[in-house]
């Protein structure tokens, strides 16, 4: 599996005004969750996109369970909410036989009065009920957000198919 997000921030004229392009990496918690669902044990399915203001680097063990919305060293914490849920019709599916690959696409976008300061990070949520587990997370140059501003991300994650054998 491999994913990356685009976001872009799009001034009240629909222009946009800044954009970013990063590989995400997958959360410990993001490969366990693919796993249960692989061996039928439930999990669930990506349901939510979350921004946040850290930009550490993921330790070794790649077990952030969630984005930060903390302040800390100068780093103010974003007004509104952080988190949104991925509408069903924002996922797409495609398959490239050439290349071997089965795409999922997904656009979702914050409203204006959603996560505005400086966000640095972002990722995808698998969310059930109280409980949500962090699939990945992108650190990205930091990016101004106003109250008149939409902020967009558009995922795509690849999962590829054929003889893997070098991946093992």
């Amino acid at each position: 599996m491999k994913g990356r997000l685009t976001l872009q921030v799009l001034d009240n004229q629909q222009r946009v005004i800044a954009t970013r392009r990063a590989d995400n990496a997958v959360m410990r918690g993001g490969g366990e969750l693919v796993a249960r669902l692989f061996a039928g044990l439930g999990g669930g399915a990506i349901t939510h996109v979350a921004v946040g203001v850290s930009d550490a680097p993921e330790s070794d063990q790649f077990s952030t369970s969630g984005l930060s919305n903390a302040a800390s060293d100068g780093i103010v914490p974003l007004t509104g909410a952080t988190e949104v849920a991925i509408p069903q019709t924002a996922f797409t599916v495609d398959v490239d036989s050439v290349k071997r690959v089965v795409w999922v696409r997904a656009r979702t976008t914050l409203p204006a009065s959603a996560a505005v300061g400086t966000i640095r990070e972002a990722g995808l949520l698998a969310r059930k009920n109280d409980t949500a587990t962090l699939y990945n997370r992108v650190v990205f140059a930091p990016v101004e957000k106003r109250d008149s501003d939409e902020l967009t991300l558009f995922w795509e994650v690849s999962f590829p198919y054929g003889d893997l054998q070098w991946t093992l």
